[in-house]
């Protein structure tokens, strides 16, 4: 007898062996039992998790004569002639290669006609999505009025691509991926049956790349079984093209430490062995996407493509690394992943990506960081009153306690009768006032504001620190540059751009030009650029400044005579 595939040898015979499904064999079973029939379903769902198989079931059990539970029973003569596909009454129809509207009409003759010896006759069009437009025209009239002896099942992968006149028409089922333990637990039962012996790590390995799709993972195991008479790890990951999970957790280890060497070397081995990059890169970014779960869940449930003994060594990786750093390196993996698939080199495209990614692996979240200067801008406000309030209170008191002994000292002169005396005092007093105000309104240079700034830069910084500590650490990464008609230009490297945003935002400029202002006792605006930004043209202060862009702009013409 010539070799049958696993997945046809095996294919479920009633609803209760379509495994991971029970949303729809029940409801069926349901329906056949207590006869609420539909004219037209619908299975829809990926490739390999049973739609075929479960219209099959379907077919024979409402036409099976011994019906039980709503399973068909496989032994009585109308099952065995559906299942030896010997009955006319049943046709199975392949829509991708009868997909014209002359198909459709033809078959629409067809069903008008009485079953040969079931009770329904069944019509099940498979990859229904491949219709045409005009077939789909054609089939419409029939599906919206048939013969009370007709039952359509339409399988589909795309449902979207099916008119919604059609859809509108069928009970839908939409058939889920089957879980990998599911998956796993099957093929043991294949494996126990046909004296195979396996790891199940190899089954574990096999249900990952299956994606949930159980006639996959029958043809993997199949392919291994005709390989070595056995399932075994090396032997799935060599048939598979597959990276060993241990090299992948071995390279993201590297990663995280940030160890450039080990990085290379491993991505050099790997690559060498003729795996696919893209592959690779595909099960890296999986196992971070893994670690990202476990870190923000603290649960296992939803992991991909890893098995439980792998779960200890990604707690274990996830202790160095923060879910900032795992972002991170998911969105830049991601990019290399797109990239490469690209590029006319991706091995050298790869490796650059992940020494760029290293060598710049300094994270910082800019949300976080704003929000710490913040919080200690506020604790700093409640703890320490700035020093400039101290003053004015200081100031405001003494002014209060002049005032207070001025009128104490007035109404003990009017009772000594010392006119002459306090007259003098008043004198005394207008004069430093007067001395005060002249040295208040004192008009400072530009240069020797430059200079005030220059030499007394750090005894700012402290006066900054000791009113907005925030402030104080943006602040100190300038340098002043120039004073141009009293507004100080401070100058930024173009690495620090957080700290020029942070800098020019409106309330952290005006409280800087407060404490400059206050400290060199002369009001004085602020500018903060980058290295890059053109700095203002000083102003044209002398005549002779004024002749030279002349002569610029016209020439020998214009001359220059200073007067004697």
């Amino acid at each position: 007898m010539s070799h049958q595939a696993i997945y046809r040898k095996f294919r479920p015979k009633i609803f209760d062996d379509v495994l991971g499904q029970e949303h729809v064999t029940r409801t069926l079973k349901n329906q056949i039992m207590t006869n609420n029939l539909a004219h037209a379903y619908l299975f829809s769902g990926i490739r390999g998790t049973g739609k075929t198989s479960t219209a099959k079931i379907f077919a024979r059990a409402v036409n099976c004569l011994n019906n039980h539970e709503g399973n068909p029973c496989n032994e009585c003569e109308i099952c065995k002639s559906i299942l030896d596909e010997t009955n006319m009454d049943v046709i199975e129809m392949d829509a991708a290669s009868n997909n014209g509207v002359d198909d459709i009409r033809e078959l629409r003759d067809k069903v008008m006609f009485l079953p040969v010896k079931s009770k329904y006759k069944v019509y099940i069009i498979d990859e229904v999505h491949m219709l045409s437009k005009g077939a789909f025209n054609a089939l419409l009239k029939t599906l919206e009025e048939p013969p009370k002896h007709l039952l359509f099942i339409l399988a589909t992968t795309e449902s979207q691509r099916i008119p919604a006149t059609i859809l509108s028409r069928c009970q839908r089922f939409d058939l889920k991926r089957i879980k990998a333990d599911i998956i796993v637990d099957n093929m043991k039962k294949i494996c126990n049956e046909l004296n195979i012996k396996y790891e199940e790590k190899a089954l574990k390995l096999i249900a990952a790349n299956s994606e949930g799709a159980m006639r996959d993972a029958q043809s993997i195991l199949d392919r291994c079984i005709s390989f070595n008479s056995q399932v075994d790890y090396e032997t799935v990951i060599n048939l598979l093209g597959a990276v060993n999970y241990q090299l992948i957790l071995e390279a993201a280890d590297a990663i995280v430490d940030k160890n450039i060497e080990r990085t290379m070397s491993l991505v050099d081995n790997i690559l060498g062995s003729g795996k696919e990059l893209t592959f690779f890169l595909d099960e890296l970014i999986t196992c971070f996407r893994n670690m990202l779960i476990i870190k923000t869940t603290n649960s296992s449930n939803n992991l991909m493509r890893i098995s439980e003994d792998e779960i200890s060594e990604i707690i274990g990786l996830n202790k160095k690394a923060t879910v900032d750093e795992i972002v991170r390196i998911i969105e830049e993996l991601s990019t290399a992943q797109s990239e490469c698939k690209k590029a006319l080199n991706p091995r050298v495209l790869l490796e650059t990506k992940l020494i760029k990614m290293l060598h710049n692996f300094n994270y910082v979240n800019i949300c976080e960081l704003v929000k710490r200067i913040e919080n200690i801008e506020s604790s700093i406000n409640v703890k320490v009153q700035p020093s400039h309030m101290v003053r004015k209170r200081e100031i405001q008191s003494a002014k209060v306690d002049i005032s207070s002994e001025n009128i104490e000292n007035n109404q003990a002169t009017k009772k000594k009768a010392n006119t002459k005396k306090n007259e003098n005092s008043l004198k005394d007093n207008e004069e430093v006032k007067e001395k005060e105000s002249d040295n208040t309104q004192e008009i400072k240079s530009d240069e020797a504001i430059f200079n005030i700034i220059v030499n007394q830069w750090q005894s700012i910084l402290k006066e900054i620190r000791s009113e907005n500590a925030g402030l104080q650490a943006i602040i100190r990464e300038s340098m002043l540059i120039e004073v141009i008609n009293k507004k100080a230009v401070f100058e930024f490297d173009p690495k620090f751009t957080f700290h020029i945003n942070a800098a020019n935002q409106p309330k952290n400029k005006e409280a800087f030009k407060e404490i400059l202002s206050r400290f060199i006792n002369e009001k004085c605006e602020v500018e903060f650029i980058t290295k890059n930004e053109v700095k203002h043209e000083k102003p044209k202060t002398t005549i002779k400044d004024i002749y030279e862009d002349l002569k610029k702009e016209f020439g020998e013409i214009v001359e220059y005579k200073q007067e004697d």
